[in-house]
């Protein structure tokens, strides 16, 4: 793993997302209270962008179907949480967790640590 400068701090304020490509990973940054955040950007409902997703409290909410997920664990809490997944099996397989990246903010630069995998093209 290694890592890579996406953004300059000021060009992502607090409650605002961005979509960056490392390699051949589509990384969404998430700026929370001045707090980043690395996810994958593609949606686990239907493979959509997850860019201009809100951003609240720590929950990424996708703009297309309103899935939410934990920005820092990548975790589904919508619909996860509401629907019986025993019940809806189909469910089950788009709500999965989505992948999260190490963030660290060097000299102003934020930088997201990508696995060998991203790093190719």
């Amino acid at each position: 793993m290694c890592y890579v400068t996406v953004a300059r701090v000021e060009e992502l304020p607090p409650g605002h997302t961005r979509t960056v490509e490392v390699g051949s990973c589509l990384i969404l940054l998430v700026n929370d209270q001045g707090e980043f955040y690395a996810l994958q950007g593609l949606c686990g409902h239907q493979n959509l962008p997850l860019a201009g997703g809100k951003v609240w409290q720590g929950v990424l909410d996708c703009p297309w179907h309103h899935f939410q997920y934990d920005i820092r664990t990548g975790e589904n809490l919508y619909p996860k949480r509401i629907y019986p997944l025993n019940a809806l099996p189909k469910l089950r397989e788009q709500v999965s967790s989505l992948r999260t990246y190490p963030v660290r903010v060097v000299d102003e630069q934020v930088q997201v640590g990508v696995p060998e995998s991203c790093e190719q093209r």
